[in-house]
């Protein structure tokens, strides 16, 4: 075991009652990284199974300044899930639900919080795409995922949100300041457009897309937003609804990666969802551009059931998104991902008219 999970299975260890019921020692219990492209989260459980194994989340620093951000965050992200789950659990649909977070080491930047449960939706699509799940399937998967966040967005009472000092704002706030989807998290009405747009420009300019390109997406992502000004419907917000961070099985569907959470424009998490989707969705070599039209229609379905969401809007939240897979390098899957960006911009600059 290395030196960083010894250390975490030692912490674990010294809070094992409050974690799993019961005193353990450090050789008791199994550490494990949930995945090799994960840093920082871990799976942490007694080696016997006698209780069931908890997700653990630790963030690094490298100074005493950037360990005084992570306590705020941490501490900050463990009151988040708390807001989001009682939000939840007032609804009174066991199928939708969060985490529960259990402990909160603010000092040491980690969190333990409860399993999932299931697969992420990113990994049924993997399978999808090699032919190991049908379209019904993940059609059905998808209009769960809208259905979800139908949930949290309209019929869950506003989130009790955790009231912050001024210095943690400053703190929280330079975390989002730069991130293109984070930053738009509190915005609302003109502000929201013109944020967005910034965002774009400076990131067209940086990727050097061509002058002409760049002014037609400026052009047509003002004109999209127009409905904005007049009605930016705001709630619960997930804060990044992403394929990978989507977890269900038969009976559930359960987000994860709650840090970001607060009240936003509805928008933000729907066309997140549906712009991951139809990145994952080019992968397939036949169809996909059909498959990424039904998925989205059945997400859709499930998110905006009376049509209440404007998809000119969402398309130009997408059209957002996608300029940032415009961005140069990547090798192979970065060359694809901007030849997709592209075409789907290209047909979306013609809807608009632009």
């Amino acid at each position: 075991m290395s030196d960083d999970l010894q250390a975490l299975a030692a912490t674990a260890s010294r809070h094992s009652d409050a974690l799993f019921g019961r005193s353990l020692t450090p050789s008791a219990l199994r550490v494990e990284p949930i995945a090799r492209s994960t840093r920082g989260v871990y799976r942490v459980g007694p080696l016997d199974g006698s209780a069931p194994s908890l997700i653990a989340k630790q963030r690094a620093w490298a100074t005493d300044a950037t360990r005084g951000a992570s306590m705020v965050q941490t501490s900050h992200e463990f009151a988040l899930m708390t807001a989001v789950r009682q939000a939840m659990t007032a609804v009174g649909r066991a199928d939708h639900t969060v985490p529960r977070a259990v402990l909160a080491l603010a000092d040491e930047g980690l969190i333990f919080m409860e399993q999932a449960g299931g697969g992420s939706v990113e990994h049924e699509l993997r399978r999808w795409i090699v032919g190991r799940r049908s379209s019904r399937l993940i059609a059905e998967l998808v209009r769960r995922c809208g259905e979800w966040l139908h949930t949290f967005a309209v019929r869950a009472p506003g989130a009790a949100w955790p009231a912050v000092d001024a210095d943690a704002d400053t703190i929280l706030r330079a975390g989002r300041a730069r991130h293109h989807i984070y930053c738009l998290i509190g915005l609302s009405g003109a502000e929201l457009p013109g944020a967005m747009l910034a965002q774009v420009t400076r990131r067209l300019e940086a990727y050097r897309v061509d002058t002409g390109f760049r002014a037609r997406i400026e052009r047509a992502l003002l004109h999209q937003l127009t409905p904005l000004a007049a009605y930016d419907p705001q709630g619960n917000t997930h804060g990044k609804y992403s394929v990978a961070d989507v977890f269900a099985d038969r009976d559930r569907v359960v987000p994860i990666d709650l840090e970001q959470a607060g009240k936003a424009s509805l928008y933000l998490d729907a066309a997140y969802f549906l712009f991951q989707m139809a990145m994952s969705t080019r992968w397939r070599p036949l169809g996909a551009r059909r498959a990424a039209a039904s998925f989205r229609e059945s997400f859709l379905r499930g998110r905006s059931p009376a049509g209440e969401l404007d998809e000119r809007v969402i398309d130009a939240f997408i059209g957002y998104y996608l300029v940032n897979s415009l961005r140069p390098g990547d090798g192979i899957a970065g060359m694809t991902a901007r030849a997709y960006a592209r075409q789907w911009l290209e047909d979306w600059l013609r809807r608009a008219g632009v």
